[in-house]
């Protein structure tokens, strides 16, 4: 399990392949995306197997996201859409915020086959 608390330019984390969660809350927009997303991303492949006859639920609350940040998020919802058996996404956003629905949006087109549910907020921090 991987776990990282928040601060201001990093979300929340929490990877537990062992009951398929990940979720993702906060604010992403870390200097160096990599040095944040890189472990997740090395931990995932680790469960290939398991992946492929497991469901995987995939929580993202994120108030705002940078470039660097988005292509790692992408890049982690890709490599769960590729291994498991069924992908669950709740993407969760706040009702005013059109920029963090249309990026769902854009994540529900890229990836067809998963659950995928916009899920609107007044407050993201209340999840």
């Amino acid at each position: 399990m991987i776990r990282s608390k928040s601060d201001s330019n990093t979300p929340y984390v929490k990877l537990d392949m062992e009951r398929g969660n990940l979720t993702i809350i906060g604010r992403s927009y870390p200097e160096h995306p990599e040095l944040f997303y890189d472990p997740i991303l090395l931990e995932i492949p680790k469960y290939k197997e398991q992946l492929k006859i497991s469901k995987m639920t995939l929580r993202i609350a994120l108030e705002i996201m940078n470039s660097g940040s988005t292509k790692y998020i992408f890049r982690l919802v890709k490599d769960l859409y590729e291994l498991s058996m069924e992908l669950e996404i709740l993407w969760y956003y706040e009702l005013d915020d059109e920029s963090m629905l249309e990026e769902g949006l854009i994540y529900k087109d890229s990836f067809p086959d998963s659950k995928f549910k916009l899920i609107a907020v007044e407050d993201l921090s209340k999840i």
